[in-house]
């Protein structure tokens, strides 16, 4: 680890600025590393904010995550105070300060690591990340909505404003967006507090069993879309959908599974535009936005030439 005092790069001393701010920390020795290298592609990890692994001497450790500002315009108004309630219900790691785009929880050690879609292919470990799902969108509503159509039209929009490189077929998969939003406000949408994440790697596995860690799109929305989220990125099978929406609501029905397959299209076009775009408005290196985008992009065009999509939209 490194300590505070000796920056290097313009990485270095931006950190450092940082963590010499906070109170209570002045003269004290105040030592970081990086906790998680940003990737984007295939595990979507770090890419919106610098995640250190903070100790200060006398404190526990402490996992901290610093904003990119090419990342602010992600970030929900109120990702904070959604992480702040996971913490407080044991869902997540406790919060300790949020100051100057800094965000501190508790540090989770070994054996404690985040979660990969294999893990979660696992039904014990996906039935305890849905549990942890439902009773975080048991709380009060936020008061901050988050429509993932919304999403997609300003990602379309943003697209076209960068000149992003957009794959042949994407004004079809904007249309299918646009008919599945209306198939579901005809349907009814129930509005709770969500993470809105169906990532992997938002997730920590470890001997307490899971905790949810990200909170970045978090707000009022129908719960049915992160469950399609989760299922989407972890399972390939109907059957396997199926029991993760048991595991979630005790009962599954036709209506509901053809709900959150067509969520689960809708997620991966919100996050294929988020790629392609990004890989025109982030300027950091090494990062493989594009890439992601792609993948996600084809992923959500496959999920609209299933043979089963018109009967999703009738059935809901």
């Amino acid at each position: 680890m490194k300590t505070v005092g000796w920056p290097e790069t313009p990485f270095e001393r931006r950190v450092e600025t940082l963590l010499a701010a906070v109170p209570g920390w002045a003269g004290r020795p105040v030592r970081y590393a990086l906790a998680a290298a940003p990737v984007a592609s295939p595990t979507h990890r770090a890419t919106a904010s610098d995640c250190l692994r903070v100790a200060v001497a006398g404190e526990p450790d402490l996992f901290v995550k610093v904003r990119h500002p090419d990342m602010v315009a992600d970030l929900s108004p109120v990702a904070t105070e959604a992480a702040a309630r996971a913490g407080g219900l044991g869902l997540g790691p406790a919060v300790r300060f949020a100051r100057d785009g800094m965000l501190a929880f508790d540090y989770l050690p070994e054996p404690w690591r985040y979660a990969r879609v294999g893990d979660l292919q696992d039904r014990g470990n996906l039935a305890a990340v849905l549990t942890a799902v439902r009773r975080f969108q048991e709380g009060e509503p936020f008061g901050h909505r988050v429509c993932p159509f919304a999403r997609v039209s300003a990602l379309a929009a943003e697209a076209r404003n960068v000149g992003a490189p957009l794959p042949e077929g994407t004004d079809g998969l904007l249309a299918a967006v646009d008919l599945i939003g209306e198939a579901v406000r005809a349907a009814g949408v129930d509005l709770r507090p969500c993470r809105n994440s169906g990532l992997a790697s938002d997730v920590m596995i470890g001997p307490g069993g899971v905790r949810l860690v990200d909170f970045d799109q978090a707000g009022d929305a129908d719960p049915w879309f992160e469950v399609g989220a989760v299922i989407n990125e972890n399972c390939r099978f109907e059957p396997a959908r199926w029991a993760a929406i048991e595991a979630y609501a005790g009962s599954c029905t036709p209506s509901i599974l053809a709900r959150c397959r067509l969520y689960g299209v809708v997620d991966d076009a919100l996050w294929g535009l988020w790629g392609v775009v990004r890989s025109i408005t982030c300027r950091r290196g090494g990062i493989e936005f594009f890439k992601y985008g792609q993948w996600r992009l084809f992923h959500a065009r496959t999920g609209l030439a299933d043979r089963d999509f018109e009967a999703w939209l009738r059935s809901l």
